[in-house]
């Protein structure tokens, strides 16, 4: 499909064979907007970039353009074999933790189309799928320079998954990448974690930190209170630069653990969920996940009787760096009861930074509990 040539076009409403997960949201059609992006409810003639706008939106280059100059903008849905390998080779090389095999790819390409007062570009979307999860691959070719107005990523509905991509100038989007080949960005989308096996995955009432610099969780109150060496706290805070503090958040980005208060910091360094990721927690109290807790801990202190009665998870799910260096996923579970209290640390892809940062240990697990006829039997992994 070859879509109008015609001043801030886009393609008639385009059905999908295989629907598109978007962050939670389901879509069962899409159009390609002459501008430069992609959107699902209806048609975009805006040539103003905004991408906080109140929609689901793929902008691989958000500008205005002008296919009656020249060029071609076209799409397709793609199920054959051929393709279809392709894709997913590609979604298995640069997400290996995830099992993933296509069976969609929608590809938008525009090719060799001018700005609206300059030179010509040329960059694809390709829309990754399969039933149970969703990819955004995006490449670019030629990217003239211009001094019009422009933006790439993309945002949703409630702006809570918005991402920008960090470059200063529109030729750098065909030098920079965000998986180490340049030209090439691709982003998991269809909102369910990007984590490694060993992680505990989403689970019911997964609350969401909002997309803020250097911010924080609201207070969130436990069910069952958490005994941290000789200290018993009822609340918790879940700070976005990757430290929980207890009694109020906190915004500092410069690591800094001898700072006269409880804190657990699985990495803490200056991350911007603005840009990208997720960063969720709950307090968990499912038998599954006290079964794996209680099993972890034992594992590790085999002489210490355990068995939870809450957990509390905390995960930084590819979160970028403030300095855009990179992505980070972690996650931290304190694990408990009235009792005895642990902490378990889980690392998947930390990505190397220039940044300051700092972990509160060395270790994977501490034993956190305060108890005198324990300390001898303390272990560290």
């Amino acid at each position: 499909i070859v879509t109008p040539r015609l001043e801030n076009g886009s393609s008639e409403a385009i059905t999908l064979q295989l629907p598109f997960k978007f962050f939670g949201r389901t879509h069962n059609q899409t159009f390609v907007n002459n501008n430069g992006h992609l959107t699902f409810t209806e048609p975009l003639s805006d040539y103003i970039p905004l991408l906080n706008s109140g929609r689901d939106i793929i902008a691989p280059l958000w500008t205005q353009l002008d296919n009656r100059r020249g060029g071609t903008i076209s799409c397709r849905e793609d199920r054959s074999s051929a393709v279809l390998a392709l894709v997913t080779a590609a979604i298995d090389r640069y997400f290996p933790n995830i099992t993933f095999v296509a069976t969609s790819a929608f590809v938008a390409t525009w090719d060799s189309v001018p700005y609206q007062n300059g030179e010509g570009v040329t960059f694809q979307v390709v829309l990754v799928s399969n039933v149970h999860r969703s990819f955004i691959l995006i490449n670019y070719g030629d990217i003239a320079e211009t001094e019009q107005m422009w933006q790439a990523g993309y945002s949703t509905l409630d702006s809570l998954h918005s991402f920008t991509i960090p470059v200063t100038s529109a030729p750098e989007l065909s030098s920079s990448s965000n998986i180490n080949v340049y030209g090439r960005r691709s982003f998991h989308v269809d909102g369910s974690p990007n984590l490694p096996t060993n992680f505990l995955t989403s689970g019911a009432g997964d609350r969401v930190n909002p997309p803020a610099e250097d911010g924080s969780s609201d207070v969130i109150f436990l069910q069952q209170p958490f005994k941290y060496f000789g200290r018993t706290y009822n609340q918790i805070f879940v700070n976005n630069n990757g430290y929980l503090t207890f009694t109020e958040p906190l915004s500092a980005y410069n690591p800094i653990l001898d700072t006269a208060r409880d804190i657990i910091a699985p990495l803490w360094t200056r991350l911007d969920n603005r840009r990208g990721g997720t960063i969720s927690y709950r307090e968990d109290t499912s038998n599954a996940v006290l079964a794996y807790v209680t099993a972890a801990v034992k594992q590790y202190f085999p002489n210490i009787p355990f068995a939870a009665t809450s957990a509390f998870v905390a995960t930084w799910d590819s979160v970028p760096y403030h300095n855009g260096g990179g992505v980070v996923t972690f996650q931290v579970v304190l694990a408990y009861n009235v009792h005895r209290s642990f902490i378990l640390i889980y690392y998947g892809d930390v990505a190397e930074t220039v940044q300051p940062w700092q972990v509160s240990e060395v270790l994977l697990l501490v034993h956190c509990a305060n108890d005198q006829k324990n300390n001898a039997n303390m272990h560290f992994i």
